[in-house]
């Protein structure tokens, strides 16, 4: 699951397939889909029409323009796509290009994974609308954008897609118990920006509540900077 910006060189993207695309809309999302992919559609509308409202609530804003959600039907065929010019390696769930902020989603089997992919990469799309003005072009422009680190956009994209579990439990206690030391917040990269930064964030919400998410992200745009921001909306820095 990664938010691509910048593309990926040395892999070739084979498409040997053709698509016949169609789309559906709702109230917020234009969905598209080939064939094979008419039987989850409406699972994909629903859960990302729920999605777009528990984020929403919680992130303190809604979407300034509708979204594209392309769907494919399985890893093998996300693997074709066009929309990212990186090559989707095995282990990507989904991608969020922030090019014109469309969300690109594979259903690998399991519905319940389906949606907390949905969930997560809904997120991205939430952050890129408003902190970077919804494209690459707007971000490019902009003389003050803030950038959202890595464990703070995966991080709560893990957070609101998926309760705390085993598998986050798991590696964070095993970082606590086998590691020299534990890793400062900024130093969550790689697979701890997601493990690490859900845990960053359970921390803030148990001890502040969930309304600290929207407090954190209003003073982080209006101050243009991640400590200040934090420290205006509950206390204290990194």
């Amino acid at each position: 699951l990664i938010s691509s910006i910048f593309p990926e060189y040395g892999k070739n993207i084979v498409q040997y397939n053709e698509f016949d695309w169609h789309f559906i809309q709702t109230k917020h999302f234009d969905i598209y889909y080939y064939s094979e992919g008419e039987n989850n559609v409406e699972f994909v509308a629903s859960h990302a029409e729920k999605a777009h409202d528990k984020i929403a609530n919680l992130i303190g804003w809604e979407l300034s323009q509708r979204s594209a959600i392309i769907y494919y039907n399985s890893h093998n065929e996300f693997q074709q796509t066009n929309v990212i010019e990186s090559f989707m390696r095995e282990g990507i769930g989904g991608v969020t290009e922030l090019i014109k902020n469309r969300m690109v989603i594979p259903y690998d089997g399991s519905l319940k994974d389906f949606s907390h992919v949905i969930y997560h990469e809904l997120v991205h799309v939430f952050i890129n609308d408003e902190m970077y003005g919804g494209s690459l072009q707007n971000l490019m422009s902009a003389n003050n954008a803030v950038f959202i680190p890595l464990w703070m956009n995966e991080g709560l994209a893990e957070y609101l897609a998926n309760v705390w579990d085993v598998n986050s439990d798991m590696w964070m206690r095993d970082l606590a118990i086998n590691s020299k030391s534990l890793p400062d917040i900024n130093s969550l990269n790689g697979y701890l920006a997601y493990r690490g930064g859900q845990s960053v964030w359970r921390f803030i919400t148990s001890k502040w509540g969930e309304e600290s998410i929207s407090e954190i992200f209003f003073h982080i745009d209006n101050r243009k900077n991640i400590n200040q921001g934090l420290e205006n909306a509950i206390g204290i820095n990194l």
